[in-house]
């Protein structure tokens, strides 16, 4: 009941009125801002920002932002304010279409559509692929594009796991899955379903051949050998990891292959 009452104070005060948050709509472009919260909306018309706390829930240009805490700045244009920015504090979810992003701490630019999550632990969701960082995560909505920084894991839509120190992405625009990614620092890639793992300094994804290229001190490992060099590849869809030498270091190719122990009862362990 407190929520609907402060939503309508909200929209008595500012959808019906020139100086109000929601956009008059035209015939082509509907862009209207709705807000409800538990507690409070303030108003700071001088500062032209607006702080919303309280199980806060915005709605704008198809996406849906839930959080404790929300503070949006606007700008006026034409004699009418639009809204450009918004800051959410604690427990931060916004989700648009089938796109999901969790965080504690977010910044969103409705100019450019970044969204930018920082903290302890957030989180990015797809149809088709999840990331989570324990620093930043950082999506660019009109580019399709999505970076991540700290210890990274990224799940692919194959059940590939990859962990990094950054990964930075290109997004298909219809289901926001990863169509190109590169991977650096600490690079770890494991697919659980052929069982096989890697590691390397630098590693490169594509979507089309669902090949991942590894460089920098690479090792790929399965149940039973390691093998070793400075550039390799592993494909997702068959499995298989090739590792070449580099020229130009002179470092050779190492492999050590070990049979699989025997069990008690005369079967071999994993």
């Amino acid at each position: 009941m407190i929520k609907k009452i402060f939503v309508l104070i909200f929209l008595s005060l500012f959808s019906f009125s020139s100086n109000g948050f929601a956009e008059k709509q035209n015939d082509k472009n509907s862009s209207e801002l709705t807000v409800e919260a538990d507690d409070s909306i303030e108003w700071f018309e001088k500062e032209k920002y607006y702080v919303a706390k309280g199980n806060v829930i915005l709605k704008k240009d198809g996406f849906t932002l839930n959080a404790n805490f929300v503070q949006a700045y606007y700008e006026i244009k034409d004699g009418e304010n639009v809204l450009n920015k918004i800051l959410a504090k604690d427990n931060v979810t916004l989700t648009k279409e089938k796109t999901k992003a969790t965080g504690q701490l977010m910044t969103y630019n409705l100019n450019n559509k970044i969204a930018i999550l920082s903290g302890p632990f957030q989180t990015l969701t797809s149809q088709s692929g999840y990331v989570e960082s324990n620093k930043i995560i950082k999506f660019n909505d009109l580019k399709n594009k999505a970076e991540a920084e700290g210890k990274v894991k990224v799940i692919l839509s194959n059940k590939t796991v990859i962990r990094a120190d950054k990964i930075n992405a290109d997004l298909n625009q219809k289901d926001k899955s990863i169509e190109y990614a590169i991977a650096r620092g600490n690079v770890f890639i494991e697919n659980k379903i052929k069982g096989n793992k890697s590691k390397a300094n630098l590693g490169i994804y594509n979507s089309s051949d669902e090949i991942i290229k590894l460089s920098g001190n690479v090792t790929l490992t399965n149940m039973d050998s390691t093998i070793s060099g400075s550039k390799g590849e592993t494909n997702l869809k068959t499995g298989i990891s090739t590792i070449v030498s580099d020229p130009n270091k002179k470092q050779r190719v190492k492999g050590v292959f070990s049979p699989r122990k025997k069990s008690k009862n005369g079967g071999k362990t994993e």
